[in-house]
């Protein structure tokens, strides 16, 4: 009996072939296709498992490393608590551990936080609907070893976000998401709250995903929300705010480094199941 040779891949490069190299690769290949490797089809595997042996096994691998599970999660309100964190991403699978970070000196929030689930496959949920309203403030999730990359270095982006003047006291972020929604999906949204009041300063900010969007809201003549007339324009140096101006969602952070499964903070981490 002939024995059958093993064919080269077409199109296929190192990186390809080589899932540490390339985490991609292993995302793909759960979803039943290999970038690029048309000539390797998953086959269905008897049993009614959901992944082949070596799909299972290089997903086992990939959700061991905590860089593929762990997300940075920025804009968040003050008052946010680590509770309240991982109840909101409890929704996308069983969580491992999750933190709001406190400043040591204050002890008051610094905006942001960690969530670190106990799957590869509940951080790629998580990612798939990367904004989330929680407390009225419009907070957003990356991949904790991307750190602010994937949101501040699109070329685009200076053309997508808005600063937004003017705004009443009781204007919230949700009545401003849900005023300028009309135009497009937004990405990023927020009122500008004071740190220590938490009472609005009377603007606020609006990332949409497209710059048609972003050009459709600055060309829409009615500009009164909350019965005030408010001032919509690109939020770079035109809009002439100082970096301890912006929201939460929007100020400058640098992210600590993953260390292991745990976090650099001083509030207290919170491990949560999925309902």
């Amino acid at each position: 009996m002939a024995m059958l040779r093993p064919q080269p891949l077409k199109n296929t490069c190192v990186l390809c072939l080589n899932p540490l190299l390339n985490p991609s690769w292993w995302i793909s290949l759960l979803s039943s296709t290999v970038p690029q490797c048309t000539s390797v089809p998953l086959q269905p595997v008897a049993g009614g498992s959901k992944y082949s042996p070596v799909a299972g096994e290089i997903m086992n691998l990939a959700s061991a490393d905590p860089v593929h599970r762990k997300l940075f999660v920025r804009g968040l309100a003050w008052n946010t608590t680590s509770e309240t964190l991982c109840a909101a991403f409890a929704v996308h699978g069983e969580i491992e551990e999750g933190a709001v970070i406190y400043d040591k000196a204050t002890g008051k929030s610094r905006g942001y936080g960690f969530i670190t689930y106990k799957s590869m496959e509940s951080a790629q949920n998580a990612l798939k609907a990367p904004s989330k309203l929680i407390d009225g403030r419009l907070a957003a999730c990356n991949l904790a070893s991307e750190g602010l990359s994937s949101a501040t270095t699109t070329p685009d982006q200076a053309q997508r976000k808005l600063y937004i003047g003017g705004l009443s006291p009781e204007t919230t972020t949700e009545m401003l998401l849900n005023f300028f929604a009309r135009h497009g999906d937004i990405e990023e949204g927020s009122v500008a709250y004071d740190k220590d009041t938490n009472k609005s300063r009377g603007f606020g900010f609006v990332t949409y995903k497209t710059v048609e969007a972003a050009k459709k809201a600055l060309d829409d003549p009615e500009r009164t929300l909350g019965g005030r007339n408010i001032t919509v324009k690109y939020a770079d140096t035109k809009s002439k705010t100082t970096p301890n101006q912006l929201p939460s969602a929007a100020v400058p952070i640098v992210v600590p480094p993953p260390v292991g499964s745990g976090y650099l903070h001083s509030g207290k981490t919170q491990g949560l199941s999925a309902p």
